[in-house]
């Protein structure tokens, strides 16, 4: 069964704390507000109603909880691991938190501005793996490019290929470094997990890393897809011999559908898993629970 929207939360459910965060913090604060994760170390935010990731670790205490639930079960001790399009560094401190002191974390951040405050947050993962920053976009060609910066909701910003399509909305733009994961892997690194979220650029990212799919070096690839199923990112996906899931949100569990399923969720992300190894990725979600929400020690 699937509950209605509104009632799919054991985000509250299981942390009965944040039901009271929920009602008590409803403005916006501008200055820095250092939160606990559940699996260690602490995160530094900017809590706005415009910054989705933010907003949601200010009144759920976590963000995204399909897709994090679903990292952490998918990573293994002492893999390494990427993450592209770290932002603050949610995802990167819980792939820090789950490969280990034998792990590696390898992060890339084109925005100057949100790369400040990565770095800063990384510094407050204790007991982690080593976490390499990168200032650096992915591409398919290494460079120079424009990123975009909105106004509101500073995750969401993007690499230019054409003409700004929301000028009145644009903070200003930024000329970064860009480069492939082919050239910046060049001896084929085996990968056990990335989380890919670069607005609408991950078709590029993946043609730029055409070596490494093409040998297997990547195992799971989580990434975000508004376009739906099929577009060219899966497609691409699929020619490398990727099976892919569409991610969904259950009450217990995250839930692996066909990649088609059609059901746009009103708030939570539309994120894909492509996977080489499908079987594992169901065994690993089977189980009931939210292994992330209460770490084992």
């Amino acid at each position: 069964m699937i509950l209605p929207p509104a009632l799919n939360r054991p985000e509250y459910f299981l942390q009965p704390v944040q039901i009271w965060h929920r009602f008590r913090r409803k403005t916006a604060i501008a200055d820095l507000q250092t939160l606990p994760l559940p699996w260690g170390g602490a995160i530094a935010i900017r809590p706005h109603p415009d910054d989705k990731v933010e907003w949601s670790l200010w009144i759920m205490g976590i963000y995204d909880l399909a897709l994090t639930e679903t990292l952490w079960r998918l990573t293994d001790e002492g893999e390494t691991v990427l993450d592209i399009g770290a932002n603050i560094g949610y995802i990167t401190g819980l792939l820090a938190a789950k490969t280990g002191h034998q792990g590696r974390v390898i992060a890339f951040e084109p925005n100057p501005e949100v790369y400040g405050e990565l770095v800063a947050n990384c510094d407050r993962c204790k007991d982690a793996s080593p976490i390499e920053l990168l200032p650096l976009a992915l591409s398919d060609q290494p460079g120079t490019a424009t990123l975009r910066i909105p106004k509101h909701n500073r995750g969401e910003a993007a690499l230019l290929t054409g003409d700004d399509p929301n000028p009145a909305e644009t903070l200003r733009q930024e000329v970064v470094t860009v480069t492939t994961g082919d050239r910046h892997f060049p001896n084929d690194l085996p990968i056990g997990v990335v989380k890919i979220d670069i607005e609408g650029h991950e078709l590029a990212a993946f043609q730029g890393c055409d070596r490494l799919l093409a040998h297997h070096c990547i195992r799971d690839i989580l990434y975000e897809q508004h376009e739906g199923y099929p577009s060219p990112a899966s497609s691409y996906l699929e020619s490398k011999g990727y099976t892919v899931f569409r991610l969904w949100k259950g009450f217990w569990r995250p839930l692996l559908y066909p990649a088609d399923y059609p059901v746009i969720h009103p708030w939570e992300p539309p994120n894909y898993l492509a996977t080489l190894e499908p079987e594992r990725a169901q065994a690993r979600l089977r189980s009931r629970g939210w292994q992330v929400l209460n770490p084992k020690p």
